[in-house]
């Protein structure tokens, strides 16, 4: 399957779900999340950021929070938080101040230097397979394992999976945030011919491709079980609308990024308790642009 004519980007399917055909290198991607990524400002990755959009990624970790504390049945102060591919920060920063033990882990300390320098302190730079192997090792286990856009990155994902639950304490929980990809709209999307082509397919950045049903199939035969999926704002929506298609236009894309901004912060600031459980009703349906699934060992 060619993702797009202009520069031959392809993917096949790999038993749930889909992969680059060919996958990029090792050394590629070593060099690439070392001496690019973040560099470059790929990905999310800004040089700034706005007052509401840190609200936002408050807001993002809050319902976070808020689901964890249903699944454990009480406050998650005093857990241990891994956050493998831990970025900029955000993730350490908040749920250290929740009370969290938190250690980050990433290819990178160039994030987390620029906008939460006070967190190097619970920070390592390395490659994540090696940490887990290390962790394995030391007999290191952890309460809560966090990936939040992490999975679509690596090249062994299963490998990934099958590793972190050699490190998760008996009840532990492990939260896999993915870009939900070869959606149902996204599909709709493409037969409508609201976008000529799986614009979400980018080399080398996202090697592999889930959805809802490709990752629960995935993490079933790998042995863990789903707790709750996640929504966020499902900004596809937009590609629906002529006026607002942002893959047409490019020009509508900012919009469309301040509108998710503004309904997150809008309904969290109203009722953050109704709130999660909107987005974990929208999660159970398939539909956000990102979903997040928290799991545990079978």
């Amino acid at each position: 399957m060619s993702s797009n004519a202009s520069n031959q980007v392809k993917v096949k399917k790999n038993k749930e779900y889909y992969q680059l055909s060919p996958k990029p290198s090792e050394r590629m991607l070593k060099d690439y999340y070392e001496n690019i990524y973040f560099q470059q400002l790929k990905g999310s990755y800004e040089k700034s950021y706005s007052k509401d959009e840190l609200l936002y990624f408050h807001n993002n970790n809050s319902i976070i929070s808020t689901c964890l504390n249903k699944i454990f049945n009480e406050d998650i102060k005093n857990k241990s938080l891994l956050d493998l591919g831990s970025g900029e920060g955000w993730t350490l920063k908040y749920f250290h101040k929740r009370g969290c033990n938190v250690l980050g882990v990433d290819f990178s300390s160039h994030g987390i230097s620029k906008f939460n320098k006070p967190m190097l302190k619970y920070f390592i730079e390395s490659e994540i397979l090696e940490f887990i192997d290390k962790c394995i090792a030391e007999d290191k286990k952890f309460d809560i394992i966090n990936l939040t856009n992490v999975i679509e990155h690596v090249l062994y994902p299963e490998q990934l999976l099958a590793s972190i639950k050699r490190i998760m304490n008996p009840d532990g929980v492990v939260i896999v945030t993915f870009p939900n990809d070869f959606s149902s709209l996204q599909n709709l999307l493409l037969k409508r011919g609201k976008i000529s082509n799986a614009f979400w397919v980018v080399s080398p950045d996202h090697i592999s491709y889930f959805n809802k049903l490709s990752f629960s199939e995935l993490s079933a035969r790998l042995g863990y079980k789903q707790q709750y999926y996640l929504a966020d704002f499902p900004i596809d929506l937009y590609l629906l609308n002529d006026n607002s298609n942002y893959i047409l236009d490019k020009t509508k894309g900012k919009q469309a990024h301040l509108s998710r901004l503004e309904f997150i912060n809008l309904i969290c600031k109203h009722d953050l308790i109704n709130a999660t459980e909107f987005l974990l009703s929208l999660g159970n349906l398939g539909f956000g642009r990102n979903l997040t699934a928290f799991l545990k060992s079978k």
